[in-house]
């Protein structure tokens, strides 16, 4: 969605204020989302661009549901995202890297106003965690038998022993007898 600018470049309004949804399908180029990962919504954001006499900068909260599978147990999951966004808002492309200003925090701004659903999608791909648990002490699944190891696995308890540590087992049962 392309952010018109033109009320704050005008100087007619200081602030503008935004609300709206950003289809992660549907923005080009815009980075993959892990394919474990099922966005259940459209991504909401909701911000304001502020002008701050020769800048602008822009503040958004992201927010996303989004559907995945426990990491040990493969149980499906339901979990929720929220991070802050921010960017120096320009109209001249120098700023990017002068001053130690990370061309990736500058938004430029073209004919108007700015479009940043790419910017937003690569963002999030960054923030959504990495690894997804359904509880913090989920036993996973039993390494025999692929059962959940919270109560339908009936394999023995035993653990299993490297074959090539087998001699020492042995050599520990017969010190014990």
């Amino acid at each position: 969605m392309k952010l018109d600018l033109t009320p704050i470049l005008n100087r007619r309004v200081p602030v503008i204020d935004f609300d709206f949804t950003v289809d992660a399908n549907e923005v080009p180029d815009a980075p993959d989302i892990s394919e474990e990962i099922t966005l259940d919504e459209p991504v909401r954001v909701c911000g304001r661009v502020c002008d701050n006499d020769g800048y602008m900068s822009l503040t958004a909260t992201v927010s996303v549901d989004y559907s995945t599978v426990c990491d040990r147990c493969l149980a499906p999951l339901s979990e929720s995202i929220e991070f802050e966004f921010s960017r120096i808002v320009t109209l001249n492309a120098a700023l990017a890297g002068d001053d130690g200003i990370d061309e990736d925090d500058v938004l430029l701004v073209k004919e108007g106003g700015i479009d940043f659903d790419r910017d937003i999608i690569e963002e999030l791909s960054l923030e959504l965690p990495i690894y997804h648990l359904c509880e913090e002490d989920c036993p996973g699944l039993c390494s025999v038998c692929g059962k959940d190891l919270r109560g339908a696995c009936t394999c023995k308890n035993e653990k299993e022993i490297d074959p090539r540590m087998e001699t020492f087992k042995k050599l520990l049962e017969n010190m014990n007898k």
